[in-house]
């Protein structure tokens, strides 16, 4: 629909100013903006009584409980909530 026209057309801004609309292109940003929304319906079913405090993150990177990785998805998240 028209989430992954506005996809498609941002995809195309890094190339420059002429676009070549590709209908393939947007059918595949089609099916991937279905598949983000169903993993988000999938996931809001556990998390529908997820009651979030002010210290919840500075909580869960204190525990020991998160991976190296997961610490460094989130370091970089709020790096660029920083600079936004």
């Amino acid at each position: 629909g028209s989430d992954a026209l506005r996809f498609g057309l941002l995809a195309y801004t890094v190339q420059g100013r002429d676009i070549s609309l590709d209908i393939k292109r947007v059918v595949g940003y089609r099916q991937f903006c279905n598949k983000l929304w169903n993993a988000t319906k999938f996931a809001l079913q556990f998390v529908s009584d997820f009651k979030p405090t002010p210290t919840l993150l500075d909580d869960l990177m204190s525990s020991g409980k998160m991976a190296l990785r997961d610490k460094f998805m989130i370091s970089r998240l709020m790096s660029g909530v920083r600079d936004v």
